[in-house]
């Protein structure tokens, strides 16, 4: 198997090369980085053949390199990772693939679902969230996290408060939400009005209505953004409820419309969240404005009258 492996590893090598071998330094270099990780590889150096791969990736981003890093992914048995690649290398390939490579990934894809569960990790907006001490992002996660099967460690950290960590269990094939709960960054004092009234100044104006318009703004978009996301999500359950019911399906089918809801859903979740609290912001950012603005000052005025009948004195207080 490992020398069958590196034979169509030694293969998409040499074509890549073929295809870059022209006078040009980023893809000189990238060729160098590419025969450095064969040769890593045929010496049974994986780690180091997947740094070189990836850096040639980077320089040079071929759907063939896809394939290597997949590769090496498997011999250290990241499956996360191969699974990730083996992916992407049938997206961005599509029908360039021949259909015998095709149908070869397609066959490594279903070996790997089994050996790879999802972590689906709920926590406080803007926390930052680990995954074996490895940063993945910033909560509200776009989309599950991807793990080998077996025993992981989940950390969130919000700056000035004590990190929060959980180790759960993540079987082949499975969706496991993690929650955990800490608490949102510290919002900075708001000290309050002087009980002592303010003495009215002839240049003194209202407060700009510039923020109270701009919270409202974002937070209109925001609540499009919500209803747009809610939708888009329920047309994928939609979706996935009618492939579950349609007849031929492949597994492989289910799990790439399964990913593509749990995702819809989770992006849902997260616009609906931030529309919410921008409501709480504009609200806030309206009243507090109100509520400074100067009331108008009412002026007095004393007119004396003189008639035929009389003298009289008229005015306003």
């Amino acid at each position: 198997m490992v020398n069958m492996r590196h034979h169509i590893l030694l293969a998409l090598g040499a074509t890549l090369v073929a295809r870059v071998g022209h006078a040009d330094t980023k893809l000189d270099e990238a060729r160098s980085h590419l025969e450095t990780g064969i040769a890593l590889y045929d010496e049974n150096h994986f780690r180091g053949a997947l740094v070189e791969f990836q850096r040639a990736y980077e320089l040079v981003p071929s759907y063939k390199l896809l394939f290597n890093i997949a590769q090496v992914e498997m011999m250290l048995q990241d499956y996360a990772a191969a699974l990730d690649a083996y992916t992407r290398y049938l997206e961005d390939g599509g029908p360039e693939i021949a259909p015998g490579r095709t149908a070869q990934v397609i066959a490594e894809l279903a070996r790997l679902k089994d050996r790879v569960g999802f972590l689906i990790i709920q926590t406080a907006a803007g926390a930052e969230v680990f995954v074996d001490d490895a940063r993945v992002g910033r909560a509200p996660l776009p989309s599950p996290v991807a793990v080998v099967a077996g025993r992981h460690r989940v950390t969130v950290n919000v700056p000035a408060r004590e990190p929060v960590t959980r180790v759960v269990d993540v079987p082949g094939r499975e969706n496991i939400r993690v929650a955990l709960a800490v608490d949102a960054p510290a919002a900075p004092s708001i000290e309050p009005p002087s009980q002592k009234a303010p003495e009215p100044s002839s240049s003194a104006g209202p407060s700009s209505a510039v923020p109270m318009y701009v919270a409202w703004s974002i937070t209109a978009g925001l609540a499009i953004g919500a209803g747009v996301f809610a939708l888009n999500a329920r047309g994928d359950a939609h979706d996935l409820a009618a492939l579950r019911a349609s007849y031929p399906v492949t597994p492989d089918q289910l799990a790439v419309q399964r990913s593509r809801t749990v995702r819809a859903a989770a992006i849902s979740d997260g616009v609906t969240a931030a529309a919410v609290v921008s409501v709480g912001v504009a609200l806030y950012v309206t009243l507090t404005r109100r509520r400074h603005e100067p009331k108008p000052l009412q002026t007095s005025a004393v007119e004396l009258q003189i008639a035929p009948t009389g003298v009289a004195v008229t005015g306003r207080f």
